[in-house]
Parts: structure tokens; C-alpha cells; sequence
């Protein structure tokens, strides 16, 4: 069974994601910021972390950099965030390392299709 992290600062989001997923047999652990996700991260062996961009305390761009540091887990980044506002922050996820960017809302079945990708060797 793979272990999914998500990493969001949203309870609600973090709930729906957690309930996607385990229906799907994923295993899921939670944290509200990229701080506490990193505690998890360390602690803990995971396959692949979902992260928002825009959280306290430590944000998504800085907490992938340091799982990227860490070694070779995926990273699925997510955000509200659009090209619209004049910033593309998920463009720069990718940048510095995400394995895969959603925008929010996204589907269950979107969702479900990039977690499924990126956990599968």
C-alpha cells in the first residue's frame, strides 16, 4: 500500500484529498504547514507528497526544495493560484522540482489519475 502525504494548510481540502485517496487504498497522513509536513516527511516513509503552495510557517515552493534535498520522493503541487493573476506559482513548482501540478478545484478523478501516475514505478 503507498503512503500519500498531504500537505495543506486547508482542513477541508486536506479531508477531501484524505478521503479521495483512502477509498482509492491509499494510506494518508496529514500536515498544516510545510513545517510539521517535514517533521512527517523525515519521520516517516512516504511515496509521494501533495503540498499546497501557499501555507505559514514554511510554503510549498521552499518545502519541495527540501524534499528534493532529502532525496527522490514525488511532489504533487497544488494551488488556486493562476497565470491570470500574473503569477504562476504552480509553473514554478515545476521549477524547482514537482513531479506534477494540479490547480484547484481539480476532480477526484484528476486527482486520483496523477496521484495513481506518480505512485506507480
Amino acid at each position: 500500500m503507498k503512503t500519500v502525504l498531504v500537505i495543506d494548510d486547508d482542513a477541508t481540502i486536506r479531508s477531501v484529498i484524505r478521503l479521495y485517496l483512502e477509498d482509492a487504498g491509499f494510506t494518508v497522513l496529514e500536515a498544516m504547514d510545510g513545517k510539521a509536513g517535514m517533521r512527517i516527511f523525515s519521520g516517516s516513509p512516504v511515496d509521494l507528497v501533495i503540498l499546497d503552495i501557499f501555507m505559514p510557517e514554511k510554503d510549498g515552493i521552499e518545502t519541495i526544495q527540501e524534499i528534493r534535498e532529502a532525496g527522490n520522493c514525488k511532489v504533487l503541487a497544488i494551488s488556486g493560484g493562476s497565470p491570470t493573476m500574473g503569477m504562476d506559482f504552480l509553473h514554478h513548482a515545476k521549477t524547482f522540482g514537482a513531479n506534477a501540478i494540479l490547480v484547484k478545484p481539480f476532480s477526484e478523478s484528476e486527482l486520483l489519475e496523477t496521484v495513481r501516475r506518480l505512485t506507480t514505478p
